[in-house]
C-alpha cells in the first residue's frame, strides 16, 4: 500500500506541470527564466487545478441560450419572409418592343360640354418630379387579361380555376391597362391617399418616333409597358412615382376572397345593374343583391368595381377606391393565421418592381397603416380639362396640367384633404377659344386676401362631393337640436345631398327623426314602411309626390336599408297639412290595432277602414272623433294622440282660414306635437327654402311680413328657440368669369358678391359648396353679403336668415 501511495504522490507534480510540457518548442514558455531576471515560483504560472475551476454564472448561461434561440428565430423569420417574397412576380416594367392600339378602340369618351382644343400641342409642365423622403408613391395598375374565369358571361362557373397560385394569374405582355390608381403612403404620418387617374386622360407618348402624338394614359401601357406608364405619370403630374404593383381581374377576385369578402353599400341603381334589371356592363353574378349593405365575394366585388353603364367612369373609379378601402378595413381585424393565408394568396397574383429588400423594409412599416381610412380623389379635377383628338382621331381629355399638378402636390405632400387641395389649386374655367387663362386679380380683390370676410370664407367653405361622407370639419358648428335644409326638388344632387346630410347628422350628431312636409296621417304610411319594408306603404306616399316620385322612392328605400343597419332607431314625423285624405286614412290604418275589437259605436268606421273603403272611412272618422272620442281613445290606445293630431290637421283649412301663413302656423302646431312625442330626440328636415329661413322676405312688391315656419320654430316662445340650424340651398350655374354665375333668374341671392368677397378660391371646380356661416369669428353675425337688400323685409345679418349655406351647381349647363 505504501508503494502505491508513493507512486500516487510522485505523480501529482507531474500532472501539475503537464501544461508547460505541451507548449510548442518554437514559443518559449511564458514563465521560463529570462536573462537577468529571477526565476518566478512555479505555482503562480501553472493552470489552476480542475477542482478549483470557477463555474459560469446562471445568467450568463441563460443569456447564451437566449442568444441562440434568437438567432434561430431570426433565421426562421428570414426564411419565412424570403419564402413569401419568392411567391411574387418580379418585373422591372420594361418591354422589348413597342405595342399598338387598334384604331377603333376606346372611341366612346363622352365629350358633352367640353371645349375642343384648337392648339396642336398640349401645354406640358416644366421641372422635375417633386419628391419627399417621407412619401412613397406606388402606381397600382389593373390590367384586363380577359380570361374565362372572370370575363365570360358565365364567368362565375370558372371560379374554381382561381386557386391562388402564379399559374392562375399570368400577366400578358399585350394586355391593356384598365385602371390606374396612385397609392401614396406617408411613412411619417401613417396616412394613405388614393388618386385615380381617369383612363381617358390625354398624354404625350414619350417614345422615339411618337413626338407630337397623344393618346389615353392607359394606352401607354400597351405602347411601352408599365415603365412607360410610370414615366408618363411622373412627367405629366410632376410627382415622383417610386414603384408599381400590377394586378388583374383574376388577382382582384382572389385577393378579396382571401380577406373573407367585403361589405359594400349599394345604391338602388347599382343593385339593379348587378342583378341585370337594367342594362349593365358587368358579368352575371351568382346571388341577387339588394340596395344597402351586402357582403360580397371577390367575383361579385369585381363586377361592382367595373360598373359604369349606369353613370360614368368617374363613378367607376370611385367604386374601385371603395373596394380598396373595404379590403383595408378587413385586413385590420385579421388574425395572424388569416394574414398568413392572405399573403399566400395575394403575393403570387401580383407583379411589381419592388426588390425583396424593399418589400421586407415596407412590411415593417405596414402595421402602422392598418385601420387607416384613405383620403381619395380623381385626376384630372372636373372642370380643369377640355377635349382634343389624338392618335386615330381618338377623343381624350385635354387637362390644364398646371392646375392639376398644383392640386395633386397639395394633396400628396401636405395635410390638405382632397377638397382643400382642389379649392387651393384649381385653375379657372376655360376661355371660349380653348386656351387656359387665369383670371387676373384686381387690386381690390388682392386686398381682400387680408380681409376678414375673405379669410373666413376661405377657411369655412368646403367643396362637397355628396358620394363621400360629411365630416365635422365640413359641417362646422353643430350645437343644435333641429336641422332644416332647403330642398331643390327635381335637381340631380338633391337626393344625394339629403342622404349625406341625414347620415352625418344621425351618426355624428344623434339625429333620429326625419321631418317631412306632409301631414301626420300621410307620414304614418312612411313610418310603417320604415318599420316593415312593405312597398305598398311606400306606394301610398309616392302618390303625393308627382314628378318627384322616383327621387323620393330612391331616398326612402335607402333610408329603410340604412335604418335596418342602424338597429331601427330612425323615425319619421310629418309637419304639413293633409293633402290627400285617402292617403291620410291609410296612415290611420297603420295606427290602428287590428287585434282589438272596437266599441259598437265606432264599428262601422273601423270596418270601413279595414276594408280600405277610405272615402266612407273619412266621413265616419270625423263623426267618431266628434261624437265618440272615448271609444276612439280605447281603440287606438297609445297612438290616440297622433289620431287627434291627424283630426286637427283635417280642420286646418277652417282653423287658419284667410291666413297667408296658414301652412306655416299648421306646421308649427305639428312641430310642437312632434317635440312632445320625441322629447329627447334631435331632428332633420328637408323643406322648401321659404320654410327654412328664419327671417322675412319681400316677394316682388309685397312684403312677406307674416311668420314663416323657420321664424316660428326659432322665435320667441318656441321650445327650441336658439337650437335651430337653417341651411339655405341655392341651385345655380358657374359663371364664365371663374366666379359664381350671375344668377339672373334668381331674384333673391347676389352670388357674385359672395364669390368676389371670397376670391377665386371660392370656386372648387367639379364640386358643390358647403359654407358654415356660424363658426367662430364669423363676420355674418353682423353683415349679410348674400341676400339682396331689395328682397329683405328689413336689413339683417345673414345669420338671421340661416346658419349654413349650400350651393349646388348645375351639372348639365
Amino acid at each position: 500500500m505504501k508503494d502505491e501511495e508513493n507512486k500516487m504522490q510522485s505523480a501529482a507534480p507531474e500532472q501539475q506541470a503537464q501544461p508547460e510540457q505541451t507548449q510548442p518548442e518554437s514559443e518559449p514558455a511564458a514563465d521560463a527564466a529570462q536573462p537577468g531576471t529571477e526565476n518566478e515560483p512555479k505555482a503562480e504560472t501553472t493552470a489552476p487545478e480542475t477542482p478549483d475551476k470557477k463555474k459560469r454564472p446562471l445568467w450568463l448561461k441563460l443569456l447564451a441560450v437566449f442568444a441562440a434561440a434568437l438567432a434561430v428565430l431570426v433565421l426562421l423569420a428570414v426564411l419565412y419572409i424570403n419564402g413569401k417574397l419568392d411567391l411574387i412576380h418580379y418585373d422591372d416594367g420594361t418591354v422589348d418592343s413597342v405595342g399598338t392600339v387598334d384604331a377603333e378602340e376606346d372611341q366612346d369618351l363622352d365629350t358633352t360640354g367640353l371645349t375642343q382644343a384648337t392648339n396642336d400641342e398640349m401645354e406640358m409642365p416644366e421641372g422635375s418630379p417633386f419628391a419627399d423622403e417621407d412619401v412613397l408613391n406606388i402606381l397600382l395598375v389593373s390590367t384586363d387579361e380577359r380570361t374565362d374565369a372572370v370575363n365570360d358571361w358565365d364567368a362565375f362557373t370558372h371560379l374554381n380555376e382561381l386557386d391562388g397560385t402564379k399559374a392562375t394569374t399570368e400577366f400578358s405582355s399585350d394586355a391593356r391597362a384598365d385602371s390606374l390608381i396612385l397609392c401614396s403612403l406617408n411613412i411619417k404620418d401613417d396616412t394613405i391617399k388614393l388618386v385615380s387617374i381617369e383612363r381617358g386622360t390625354g398624354v404625350p407618348i414619350l417614345l422615339d418616333g411618337y413626338e407630337g402624338q397623344y393618346d389615353w394614359i392607359t394606352h401607354t401601357f400597351r405602347y411601352g409597358g408599365v415603365r412607360l406608364t410610370m414615366d408618363t405619370v411622373e412627367d405629366c403630374f410632376n410627382v415622383q412615382v417610386d414603384h408599381y404593383v400590377r394586378f388583374n381581374f383574376n388577382s382582384f377576385v382572389q385577393i378579396v376572397d382571401a380577406v373573407g369578402g367585403i361589405d359594400l353599400n349599394l345604391t338602388e341603381d347599382e343593385a339593379k345593374a348587378l342583378n341585370w334589371e337594367v342594362p349593365s356592363n358587368s358579368m352575371l353574378i351568382v346571388k341577387k343583391v339588394e340596395p344597402g349593405w351586402n357582403h360580397f365575394d371577390g367575383y361579385t366585388a369585381l363586377q361592382y368595381a367595373r360598373l359604369r353603364a349606369i353613370d360614368d367612369d368617374w363613378h367607376r373609379v370611385a367604386r374601385q377606391r371603395t373596394v380598396i378601402q373595404a379590403v383595408l378595413d378587413r385586413i385590420k381585424s385579421a388574425s395572424v393565421t388569416e394574414l398568413n393565408d392572405l399573403l399566400d394568396t395575394a403575393l403570387p397574383v401580383v407583379q411589381t418592381n419592388f426588390t425583396k429588400t424593399e418589400i421586407a423594409a415596407l412590411m415593417v412599416q405596414l402595421p402602422s397603416f392598418l385601420g387607416v381610412t384613405a383620403d381619395q380623389m380623381t385626376m384630372p379635377v372636373q372642370g380643369t380639362y377640355g377635349v382634343r383628338n389624338g392618335m386615330d382621331d381618338r377623343p381624350m381629355m385635354d387637362p390644364d396640367w398646371a392646375a392639376n399638378i398644383a392640386v395633386l402636390q397639395n394633396f400628396l405632400y401636405t395635410d390638405m384633404t382632397a377638397e382643400e387641395a382642389i379649392a387651393a389649386g384649381t385653375a379657372t374655367p376655360e376661355t371660349a377659344d380653348g386656351e387656359e387663362t387665369a383670371v387676373p386679380e384686381t387690386v381690390e380683390v388682392q386686398s381682400k386676401k387680408n380681409d376678414t370676410v375673405h379669410i373666413y370664407l376661405k377657411d369655412n367653405t368646403t367643396p362637397i362631393y355628396w358620394d363621400y361622407p360629411l365630416e365635422d370639419a365640413d359641417f362646422g358648428n353643430a350645437d343644435y337640436r333641429v336641422f332644416l335644409a332647403g330642398e331643390t326638388r327635381g335637381q340631380p344632387q338633391n337626393t344625394a345631398m339629403r342622404k349625406a346630410l341625414f347620415q352625418y347628422l344621425h351618426e355624428q350628431q344623434g339625429v333620429n327623426v326625419q321631418l317631412v312636409e306632409t301631414g301626420v296621417g300621410e307620414t304614418q304610411v312612411l313610418e310603417q314602411y320604415l318599420r316593415t319594408g312593405d312597398e305598398n306603404w311606400l306606394n301610398h306616399y309616392l302618390k303625393l309626390q308627382g314628378s318627384c316620385a322616383d327621387a323620393e322612392a330612391e331616398y326612402w328605400r335607402w333610408l329603410y336599408q340604412y335604418n335596418r343597419q342602424q338597429g331601427g332607431t330612425i323615425h319619421v314625423a310629418g309637419l304639413g297639412t293633409e293633402r290627400n285624405t285617402v292617403v291620410s286614412m291609410y296612415g290611420l290604418l297603420a295606427l290602428a290595432d287590428t287585434e282589438i275589437e272596437p266599441a259598437e259605436s265606432i264599428a262601422d268606421f273601423v270596418q270601413a277602414l279595414r276594408d280600405e273603403n277610405m272615402t266612407t272611412a273619412l266621413q265616419l272618422f270625423k263623426t267618431a272623433m266628434e261624437e265618440q272620442p272615448d271609444a276612439m281613445a280605447d281603440y287606438f290606445g297609445d297612438a290616440y294622440a297622433q289620431v287627434q293630431q291627424l283630426y286637427a290637421n283635417l280642420q286646418v283649412n277652417t282653423t287658419y282660414k284667410g291666413r297667408l301663413d296658414r301652412d306655416d302656423l299648421a306646421m308649427m302646431d305639428n312641430m310642437n306635437f312632434v317635440l312632445r312625442q320625441y322629447p329627447d330626440d334631435k331632428f332633420f328636415g328637408q323643406l322648401s327654402n321659404g320654410h327654412v329661413t328664419q327671417s322675412a322676405w319681400k316677394d316682388g312688391n309685397y312684403i312677406a311680413n307674416y311668420s314663416r315656419f323657420g321664424m316660428l320654430l326659432n322665435g320667441e316662445g318656441s321650445p327650441v328657440q336658439g337650437e335651430v340650424c337653417s341651411m339655405l340651398t341655392i341651385y345655380t350655374q358657374r359663371g364664365s368669369n371663374g366666379l359664381l354665375g350671375d344668377d339672373a333668374e334668381n331674384d333673391y341671392y347676389d352670388l357674385n358678391a359672395l364669390a368676389e368677397a371670397a376670391g377665386k378660391e371660392f370656386i372648387a371646380t367639379g364640386a358643390d359648396l358647403f359654407l358654415a356661416l356660424d363658426n367662430e369669428d364669423t363676420p355674418y353675425s353682423e353683415q349679410n353679403g348674400l341676400i339682396k337688400p331689395e328682397v329683405q323685409a328689413e336689413e339683417k345679418p345673414l345669420m338671421d336668415y340661416c346658419q349654413k349655406l349650400i350651393v349646388l351647381f348645375d351639372t348639365e349647363n
